[in-house]
């Protein structure tokens, strides 16, 4: 018939496409704008991805590769002991991991959960054949075995990581607050605490709690957060200036600032002692005498005398 368009069928086009390309060319032979042609899979009928966060979980015999495995392990290692595991610690973790994903049965399994954000593929889990984060079962095992003391410590007797950080910390708070923490009962607390099993506040509640019982006079100071070693530095400062040695050598366990801070007073309770008494107490120590003030008084007590017979001018 004149006027018409034929449109030829060319083999192996999908129907669709072949349609959509004679439509165009039919409406391009009259005139027409293309660009109003509605699209292929563009109408009302076209499934749009699924809007939100939203996750697929589905079940595979697939399970993570050793190396993904070896990672996780690294990582839980990191965290509670500051480094990567060991080939031998690998060679004893990797196995175990792996065995969590086995069905009772003895079948492999594991459980992929995808998450979606806006019909985007985000991120994908491989729980165990138990649906649980094989990370998280390893996490529980390594704070059970930390909680039981099971971490290397070094010739110096710090534990390794963040243990090790915690330990330190211990000790030091206890110097600084005239108490005596001994290396096990330091490392008892760093592990729980790096386990889960104790919280860091508690153990410096329990310590400030100690230093107070020891110097009951200023325990109200202690538990507002000041320690007894900024409390007792001006008793540090007057014997150091006083007998002429480093302030540095004189500690909260030296008995001369025990005893001034916690001194009986006149009345039956204890307090601390006056600078002045505590200075004039310094004087009758033996090592006063070496100083160079001694030495001054001394020599003008002497040329006092000598004044006095009139042998000095």
């Amino acid at each position: 018939m004149a006027g018409d368009t034929l449109i030829p069928y060319k083999s192996g086009l999908a129907p669709e496409k072949s349609t959509s390309s004679a439509l165009e060319s039919l409406f391009k032979s009259i005139g027409g704008d293309t660009g109003n042609i509605p699209k292929p899979g563009s109408g009302s009928t076209a499934k749009a991805p699924k809007s939100g966060v939203y996750t697929r979980t589905y079940v595979t015999t697939t399970i993570p590769n050793d190396l993904t495995l070896t990672d996780n392990i690294n990582k839980i290692f990191q965290r509670y002991y500051g480094r990567d595991a060991t080939q031998q610690e690998i060679a004893t973790w990797l196995p175990q991991l792996k065995a969590k994903y086995s069905t009772k049965e003895g079948k492999q399994q594991s459980t992929v959960k995808e998450t979606y954000d806006n019909g985007v593929l985000k991120s994908t889990e491989y729980l165990t054949a138990d649906n649980l984060d094989p990370s998280t079962w390893l996490e529980d095992t390594i704070q059970t075995k930390l909680a039981q003391g099971d971490i290397a410590v070094s010739k110096l007797g710090v534990p390794e990581g963040p243990a090790g950080q915690y330990f330190t910390a211990f000790k030091e708070f206890a110097y600084r607050n005239g108490i005596q923490l001994s290396d096990s009962a330091a490392l008892d607390y760093a592990n729980k605490v790096v386990a889960g099993r104790l919280d860091n506040n508690t153990v410096i509640s329990t310590l400030q709690e100690s230093a107070a019982s020891a110097f009951p006079q200023l325990a109200d100071k202690i538990k507002a957060g000041i320690d007894v070693k900024t409390l007792a530095d001006p008793y540090i400062q007057s014997m150091a200036n006083t007998l002429e040695i480093p302030a540095a050598a004189i500690d909260l366990f030296d008995p001369k600032i025990r005893s001034a801070l916690a001194f009986t007073l006149p009345d039956g309770k204890v307090g601390t002692k006056s600078i002045y008494d505590f200075e004039r107490e310094l004087r009758q120590d033996e090592r006063w005498q070496y100083t160079n003030q001694a030495r001054k008084e001394v020599a003008d007590a002497t040329l006092g005398i000598l004044r006095d017979f009139g042998l000095q001018g």
